[in-house]
């Protein structure tokens, strides 16, 4: 049997920078793995299965591992099939990335239980045929992106960073969240130097706390946190800025939505700060992690 942990993500910037004629949206992100994730599992069998610990998720078609499972199937003209396992720990709906993160755990895992090989830039076009992140799971690590999130540049590695992840109980649909877009945006936010992330948790102190959206100065300088869909989702969803707030009141040096939400992280200089601040939003939101960074 083979068992992979498909990690989480949490953007620790992200602007829309424009829209394709064929509807998608543009942006520049950073893209980062965290240790929360999904575990998939393989066994042999002669067809292609799927069973879930969530019972709400589908495990036909509409699942991205079974939709992986199959392209990759296909394209390798493979007949042997996989008896595999999805157990959910991410929660849906979060802006963590757990369906794409699934969708390149199943590929990554069948190629492994088949034992099969196949080069990066097919299976980079496989991937985004999934979905636009799906490729970034692939790599995982600190990674920018571009395009629709499909164009990756991996980046120098941040120091281990610990965060407190708060999943507030309720998702947001990414694609309401895209609907809410206007363009083109009065300021394009910068996008944090590789230089200002390796120290994050150092960088941001306690006195920077609550200015601006961010943490740091509000202005969108260099190395400055941002999520441009925090102004477009806030309004209709109080509970993410009161969260954002709480996990800085909290002490943590800087709170930021992941994706188009609806969790939140917040940056902690230590395991020991990450463990206080988990213990103080804990009672209030029940779905709290302590994450590092991958």
């Amino acid at each position: 049997m083979i068992r992979r942990i498909a990690h989480a993500k949490v953007n620790l910037y992200l602007e829309i920078t424009g829209r394709r004629p064929d509807g998608y949206h543009t942006l520049s992100t950073l893209f980062q793995t965290i240790s929360l994730g999904d575990e998939l599992t393989f066994a042999p069998a002669h067809e292609l299965s799927l069973t879930c610990s969530e019972p709400t998720l589908s495990v036909d078609e509409r699942n991205l591992v079974m939709r992986a499972a199959r392209s990759l199937r296909e394209l390798l003209q493979e007949e042997r099939g996989a008896r595999i396992h999805l157990e959910k720990n991410i929660p849906m709906g979060a802006g963590l990335g757990g369906g794409s993160s699934d969708a390149a755990g199943a590929l990554k895992g069948l190629l492994q239980l088949w034992r099969r090989r196949i080069g990066g830039p097919a299976l980079q076009r496989l991937a985004l045929q999934l979905g636009a992140d799906v490729p970034f799971f692939l790599e995982g690590g600190l990674c920018s992106a571009t395009g629709i999130g499909e164009k990756l540049k991996s980046q120098k590695p941040l120091q281990k960073t610990w965060m407190v992840l708060v999943y507030p109980g309720f998702r947001v649909s990414t694609k309401e969240a895209y609907a809410k877009v206007k363009l083109p945006f009065v300021h394009i936010r910068k996008m944090p130097s590789p230089s200002a992330l390796a120290t994050l948790g150092l960088a941001l102190s306690s006195d920077e706390r609550g200015r601006g959206s961010s943490g740091r100065d509000g202005r969108g300088g260099e190395g400055t946190l941002f999520n441009r869909f925090e102004s477009l989702i806030f309004p209709d969803h109080p509970e993410i800025p009161r969260l954002k707030q709480a996990l800085l009141d909290a002490g943590a040096s800087a709170a930021l939505m992941s994706g188009s939400g609806s969790s939140v992280f917040g940056i902690c200089r230590s395991r020991a700060q990450g463990e206080k601040v988990l213990a103080q939003v804990r009672d209030r939101y029940p779905h709290s992690w302590l994450v590092h960074t991958l």
